[in-house]
Order: C-alpha cells, then sequence, then structure tokens
C-alpha cells in the first residue's frame, strides 16, 4: 500500500470532504482506505491504495484538487476583488461564475502539473507558493473588467463563451448531469446555493441542455435568458 496526503486548513474542510465525495467511487472499487481528521489547525485527507492502482488513483485525487484550486480558489480570489456596479447580487454570481467557467480547463491544467508528483499536498500551501503565477493571472483577468457591468454585457459575455460548444448536459430533477449521465457537484465549491443549476451548468461549459422536470424559477429565468434556443424540454424546444 502507498498513500497521499492532501492537507488544508481547517476552515475550509469543506474542500477534503469535497476530494473524499468525489473519490468514493474508485475508492471502493480499488480497496483503498480513505481518513479525514484534524490536526490542531490542519485538516488532514489520507488516502492509502494499493501501488497496483497508484496511477489510476493519484491522478484522479491531483484533478480533484487541481478543481478545487480553479474553482474554489478563484472563486474566493474574485468575490474579494471584484468591484463592481450594475449588476445584481444573483448576476454578479453569474458573472464570476462565467470567469471562473471561461478558463476553467487551462487553469486546472496549470495546478495539475504544478502539484503532480507531491506525496503530500497542502492545497493552501500549494496556491499561495506553487501557483503565483495563476494568483497573477486572475489579476491581470479582473484589470479588464469594467467598473460598470450591465447585463446585456453579461449576456453577451456567455454568449461568447457558448460558442463552438457542442457538449450537452441534462437537468433532472433540479441536478445536472455531464453526457454521460454523472452527477456534476462543482458548484458545490461555492458554498451557497443561489442560482445553483445556473451556476453548474456554466462550469460544465456545455453547448446545449436538455431539460426534464422543474427547475427554481430563478434557475429557470436566468437559464432561458442565457441559454435561449439551446433548452430542450421532453423532446422539444422550450419557450
Amino acid at each position: 500500500m502507498t498513500n497521499l496526503i492532501i492537507t488544508e486548513n481547517v476552515s475550509e474542510q469543506e474542500n477534503l470532504l469535497y476530494v473524499q465525495s468525489a473519490i468514493s467511487e474508485i475508492a471502493v472499487h480499488a480497496g483503498c482506505s480513505v481518513r479525514l481528521n484534524n490536526i490542531s489547525e490542519r485538516a488532514i485527507l489520507t488516502v492509502n491504495y494499493p501501488e497496483q492502482y497508484s496511477d489510476i488513483i493519484k491522478a484522479e485525487i491531483v484533478d480533484k484538487v487541481a478543481e478545487i484550486i480553479a474553482i474554489k480558489y478563484k472563486y474566493d480570489f474574485f468575490k474579494k476583488n471584484l468591484k463592481i456596479a450594475g449588476l445584481s447580487k444573483v448576476e454578479k454570481e453569474i458573472l464570476i461564475t462565467s470567469l471562473i467557467a471561461a478558463d476553467l480547463d487551462d487553469d486546472k491544467k496549470y495546478s495539475f502539473q504544478k502539484i503532480k508528483n507531491d506525496t503530500v499536498i497542502a492545497v493552501d500551501g500549494s496556491f499561495n507558493f506553487k501557483l503565483k503565477a495563476l494568483k497573477k493571472k486572475w489579476q491581470d483577468v479582473l484589470s479588464c473588467v469594467p467598473e460598470c457591468f450591465l447585463n446585456s454585457q453579461l449576456k453577451e459575455f456567455i454568449s461568447f463563451l457558448l460558442e463552438n460548444k457542442n457538449k450537452r448536459v441534462y437537468i433532472d430533477g433540479g441536478l445536472v448531469y455531464d453526457s454521460h449521465y454523472r452527477r456534476l457537484k462543482r458548484s458545490s465549491l461555492f458554498g451557497d446555493e443561489s442560482v445553483k443549476i445556473v451556476r453548474e451548468v456554466l462550469l460544465s461549459n456545455c453547448g446545449e441542455i436538455e431539460l426534464n422536470g422543474n427547475i427554481p424559477k430563478e434557475d429557470e429565468f436566468y437559464l432561458k435568458e442565457y441559454y435561449i434556443d439551446k433548452i430542450i424540454f421532453s423532446g422539444g424546444y422550450i419557450t
């Protein structure tokens, strides 16, 4: 057996719970043991796994840590530093989510490469010391966002993000699934429930939505606002 240890400030223990939940299925199949505990001010996730599954398990864990950095850490950074007028509170959350989604794949890949060889990954430490270039990139993005951002500009920005996207996601019973019908839970990293479905869809970088069943009115409003004719409902396009 070999192991990988992931640590985080205890105030951010939810990040490690996200990793634990995300790898739970593969951990069972591979015969891993997963333990989460706190020591002083650190939350520690220890994953022990058979050597023959080392590459697969480690890649899965590092992928989820990279996701935390590219989504949760970026969200916190933008939430703290984005000073903007012209949007409602919900629309500002949608803008931040859109900015995260725009570079999500690249930010994940960069983070993954920087931490993939570590046997002990301190999420906060990696972000503060190994990923300084990522933080600078985010600051550069913020410097390009106008101080006043209108709803029409937000709509144009999201339309730009959707160009040439052909992946489809499914919304069923208020839950979002990818094209292989795997549950998507990235929006849980934000820590709040506002327009959760819309934000999950944005993070999926999909180009089309298949909707089954009712969803909260606010989510429905913004999905129609930004995805327009890209929503399919029960065999026909939603109106």
